[in-house]
Order: structure tokens, then sequence, then C-alpha cells
């Protein structure tokens, strides 16, 4: 397995090599209550209908993976992303939009076993922050009822993203997967191998799969 951060260090350097600039700062993630209201709502909503405790606790998203010159924010998804409840995410009314549902919707559907396999053990199946948003869940492995508390928490945060990448008129979000294909070969395989990638192509792929707020 590969180690978590190193792709997406290597999609920094590709990127870089394609033109891009890597920004000063990397922004703040975003918050729920920074939502418009009426999106703010669905997404508690969301959060709900994935098992969400109530009260709910101080939700913190993590971090952009990455950040350009240009006011582009750009999150590689790898193998812990895809699966049923990412899935619930991005069937929300308020999701179509997006330029990497249908993507990632597939991915779901596809790849499940390949989150499980990853996923299955330790804390990356529960932990206490998750398990404070969502319960206990239920034996590592296990998707019926209560599920994975983490699997659940990293599907909404990366809701909480989505949610800001249709409002936001300041920054451009891109999200890129793993499987995700770049000319005739999977992201995920090019920078897990070092093989580089066409730098048209890859432009072209992430302005396709960046989103921000109608002007």
């Amino acid at each position: 397995m590969v180690r978590t951060g190193a792709r997406a260090n290597a999609l920094k350097g590709a990127m870089i090599d394609a033109g891009f600039a890597t920004a000063d700062n990397n922004p703040a993630a975003p918050r729920v209550e920074s939502l418009p209201r009426c999106l703010a709502a669905d997404v508690m909503h969301l959060y709900a209908t994935l098992g969400g405790r109530d009260p709910a606790p101080h939700f913190r998203p993590g971090t952009w993976d990455l950040a350009f010159e240009g006011e582009l924010l750009v999150e590689l998804d790898e193998q812990l992303h895809f699966n049923r409840y990412r899935a619930t995410t991005l069937h929300e009314d308020w999701a179509m939009p997006l330029p990497w549902r249908d993507g990632y919707l597939r991915f779901c559907d596809e790849r499940e076993a390949e989150c499980l396999a990853d996923g299955r053990w330790g804390k990356r199946w529960s932990n206490r922050s998750c398990e404070v948003m969502f319960g206990r869940g239920d034996e590592p492995g296990i998707l019926a009822g209560g599920g994975s508390p983490r699997w659940k928490q990293r599907a909404f945060y990366d809701a909480v993203k989505d949610a800001f990448a249709l409002t936001t008129r300041s920054y451009r979000v891109a999200r890129l997967s793993i499987y995700d294909r770049i000319g005739d070969i999977e992201l995920g395989e090019a920078l897990s191998l070092g093989i580089g990638l066409d730098p048209e192509a890859l432009t072209s792929f992430i302005w396709k799969r960046s989103a921000s707020a109608p002007s």
C-alpha cells in the first residue's frame, strides 16, 4: 500500500511540471456554518441521513490537499473515499452539478471492495471522534447496521467540501481520484510508480473537474 500523502506529493510535482505554481498558503477548511443557510440545512440533513447523532459536535473537516496560485484547491481522493456512504452524499439533489459526481458514483459502486480491504481495521474503521458523530459502529468489515463511523465521517467531510465548491466565488475546487484515467493510465498508478503524465492532458482534466459558484 502506498504511504498516505505520497501520491498527493507526486500529484503536486506533476502539476508543477504542467505549469501550475503552488500557493504560499493553504486556505482554511470550510465549515458548515459558513455555507449559505439553505445549503447548510441540506448538509445537516445529510448528516442525519448518515446516522449523525444529535446534538451534533463541532465539525472539523481536514485541510485541503493541495493549493495553487489562481485560487485553485485540489483534493486527491484515494481508495478510502469510495464506498456506499460517499455514494449517499453524491445522491443528494444539491450535489447534482458537481463535475466529479458521475465518475465518483461509479467508483463508489465498483471499488468499495478496495476501500474495505484497506479500511477495515483500527482507526481506519472507527475512532473516538467518529463515534461522537455517528455512534459505535459494527465489527470491522461489517457494513450492515452501524457500519464504519470513520467511513461515514470521511464521506460527510467530503460532502462539506463539495458544498463549499458549489458556493465559493473566491476559489475553484477540483477533485481527482486515483481511479481517474489521464490519457491511457490510471492516475493513482502513474503517481505511485512515478510515471510521467502528459501535461496538457492533466491540465485539461483538472479544469474539467473543477467547480465554483456561478458568476
